[in-house]
């Protein structure tokens, strides 16, 4: 079982909506509800394998939310970031390793779901399957 620490002010769904609007695609039921439950925050455990990554496993540093007060820890922040290091890509970032890669919610018909590793290292935007929806990103993160 995983344990949320530093979790960010409550939000509303006024507020989800406005992180929909701004992505152009609906978030999963389950992220939603993590949102909703923890708006961001530090895990542990915080180990995740991801698959063909070089360095794998990585951790999970922190959950991004929104209206977060440091602003790299903010969805909003992160969503404009990656729109700008990896245009053409509809991705959400949700977390960050230590090392500044992202995982993300790819949008594909109109939802947010897939989670996928961006290694921001990379020459050109890099990215690798971790978990075909939020739920199974959970479960995957051990000690």
């Amino acid at each position: 079982m995983i344990t949320i620490t530093e979790q960010g002010k409550p939000i509303t769904d006024d507020q989800i909506v406005a992180l929909e609007n701004e992505l152009g695609g609906k978030l999963s039921d389950a992220y939603r509800h993590f949102l909703i439950m923890n708006n961001g925050g530090k895990p542990y455990p915080d180990v995740v394998d991801i698959v063909d990554v070089p360095g794998s496993p990585t951790d999970v540093q922190i959950f991004f939310g929104i209206a977060r007060s440091v602003e790299s820890s903010d969805l909003s922040w992160n969503l404009a970031l990656i729109a700008d290091r990896c245009p053409g890509y509809h991705i959400l970032p949700i977390a960050c390793d230590s090392g500044g890669n992202l995982f993300c919610l790819k949008v594909s018909n109109g939802v947010a779901s897939e989670v996928l590793y961006c290694d921001m290292d990379a020459p050109v935007c890099a990215f690798y399957e971790v978990a075909p929806i939020f739920n199974e990103f959970m479960e995957k993160i051990r000690l």
